[in-house]
């Protein structure tokens, strides 16, 4: 396309004639650049401005890496460095191999020195840009184009993607790749196959360019075997799923970050898309002792609500009902699990230190006769969803987060109440009850990559959590379970921030383990989770920015 050709459709040269535009044309200079590069960067003494031919480049700040705009053909960015010698105000880079014509400061002085009548058309243009410019909500960068290793999911993938981000979705099956169904869907239901007649090289990055303006997200499927268009596909792709571990040239100059591997199933599919497009949704359960069978209520309505959940962590006893749900348990398992509970605190299920060392149960009993049953002594491998556990270490007050080995070991650890219970040594730490650190580990969540947190919490001011009485003295139990129960409640606030949506429960028991209401538990959970769908759904269903 023809210099003259672009700026005709450019707002800041719009309103000038034809000699006008011929004559800046003539000053334009003509550059490309490959993804990747940082043309200036935040900071720097701008002297130039760039008008998109082909690629895509963003605008973004250095400091926070939040995206402020997403560029493509047509466009154009570094104007106020035409006027002003000031420092950039963010940093601009290539995310599509990209064609640039360059405006240079001096140039455009000169062209406004004898030409005022167009300088002034231009400053008025320049004037709605800053405006523009300056109310903008900044937003988070997309992922906007995906490579495929694994043609048998694609047509799930971009459905999955299109119910996500409610918006036309491109699939580009590359040459000598065989794909299933690429006729049978255009554009009518949200998916639309892109010929790759006559596609090369040199072209890729140019279509793309393009087809990012039309499509929300474009799937490149990739062929089986490797080929220099495919390396170059993966090179422009933001982001690169393999159905398996990925082969060596997939990841070859990729970030590990973007480099996902996936199973073929309906389910893993749908969480990629959910992945991929920023709306990955976590489940915290907190903390709290037999307060903590509320979880059970509020995972039975996202079961029978059919709420997505992709990674869920728990503290003491929000880990062992986190690892129930990762394990994949229906709610008729759950039930069973209920009437099981009220044998746990049979007299043989409990070791006694005698004398009392570190606290008054060894624990050895309850991991291996309890916990490791109840979990069939199963690994963080076997796990349907992502998992993760928290407990603390006794001697450095660190938060630990177990993601791998056993799920009796890390449940154990987590569950070790300090008094009641001994610490548990595990993994070269000893390691005590996980409230102590974090009791509602939504933080977790954030650091592992939901984009979506969901929270169940039982933690309440100990005024509210203790249903014993109050005009004798506590026994052991109750002492302990009161002082975490203050404590948790303070801990506890730095996590509120970082969740979307709370479902708190109005619980409470009069001990760690008092099992005795175990169904009024559950069912104020379920009641509480229920009273609270409008707001999950809203948070999980609305169209993501941008």
């Amino acid at each position: 396309m023809l210099p003259i050709d672009i700026l005709r459709g450019i707002p800041l040269f719009n309103n000038l004639s034809d000699g006008d535009l011929r004559f800046i044309a003539s000053r334009l200079r003509r550059e490309s650049y490959p993804k990747g590069t940082l043309i200036f960067s935040e900071g720097d003494i701008g002297d130039t401005m760039y008008v998109v031919e082909s690629g895509q480049v963003v605008v973004f700040s250095q400091a926070s890496r939040e995206t402020i705009a997403v560029l493509g053909p047509g466009t154009f960015v570094g104007e106020i460095s035409l006027l002003l010698a000031q420092p950039r105000t963010a940093s601009l880079e290539v995310t599509i191999d990209a064609q640039l014509w360059g405006l240079r400061k001096q140039d455009f002085e000169d062209l406004i020195s004898t030409r005022p009548a167009m300088a002034l058309e231009m400053m008025r243009e320049l004037s709605k840009r800053l405006v523009s410019t300056t109310r903008r909500r900044r937003r988070q960068l997309t992922r906007r184009i995906t490579a495929l290793k694994g043609s048998q999911v694609a047509l799930a993938l971009g459905k999955a993607l299109q119910t996500q981000l409610k918006a036309p979705i491109g699939i580009l099956p590359l040459p000598n790749t065989l794909m299933a169904g690429a006729n049978d869907v255009t554009i009518s239901g949200g998916l639309m196959f892109l010929g790759h007649d006559d596609l090369t090289i040199e072209v890729l990055a140019e279509s793309l360019s393009y087809q990012v303006e039309v499509f929300k997200h474009i799937l490149l499927v990739l062929p089986d075997q490797p080929d220099p268009l495919a390396e170059k596909a993966v090179d422009l792709a933001d982001t690169v799923v393999s159905v398996g571990p990925p082969p060596a040239w997939l990841a070859r100059g990729k970030d590990k970050k973007d480099v996902w591997t996936i199973r073929a199933d309906d389910e893993d599919v749908r969480r990629a898309a959910r992945r991929l497009t920023s709306r990955t949704v976590g489940l915290a359960l907190s903390s709290g002792g037999s307060r903590g069978l509320a979880h059970i209520g509020v995972i039975k309505v996202l079961l029978e609500e059919n709420i997505p959940v992709d990674l869920v962590a728990g503290t003491s006893a929000g880990a062992w009902f986190a690892t129930f749900y990762a394990l994949g348990w229906d709610w008729p398992r759950f039930e069973r699990f209920t009437q099981e509970i009220k044998t746990f605190n049979r007299f043989p299920n409990w070791d006694f230190n005698i004398p009392p060392r570190t606290a008054i149960l060894k624990g050895r009993l309850a991991r291996d006769r309890i916990i490791n049953r109840t979990v069939e002594g199963r690994t963080f491998a076997e796990v349907k969803t992502p998992l993760y556990i928290v407990a603390a270490d006794i001697f450095t007050g660190e938060e630990v987060v177990f993601d791998s080995g056993s799920l009796a070991d890390a449940i154990r650890a987590s569950l070790s109440l300090p008094v009641l219970v001994d610490t548990w040594q595990y993994q070269g730490r000893f390691l005590v009850d996980g409230g102590i650190v974090n009791p509602l580990p939504a933080s977790v969540l954030r650091d592992r990559g939901a984009d979506i947190v969901l929270a169940s919490s039982v933690v309440r001011p100990m005024r509210d959590s203790f249903s014993g009485r109050t005009d004798r003295r506590p026994n052991i139990l109750q002492v302990v379970f009161n002082m975490f129960s203050a404590m948790e409640a303070e801990v506890i606030d730095k996590q509120l921030p970082l969740i979307d949506v709370l479902i708190h429960h109005k619980v409470a028991a009069k001990h760690s383990l008092d099992f005795e209401q175990v169904h009024d538990l559950v069912r104020i959970g379920e009641e509480s989770a229920r009273q609270m769908l409008p707001e999950i759904k809203a948070a999980i269903e609305s169209p993501p920015e941008g």
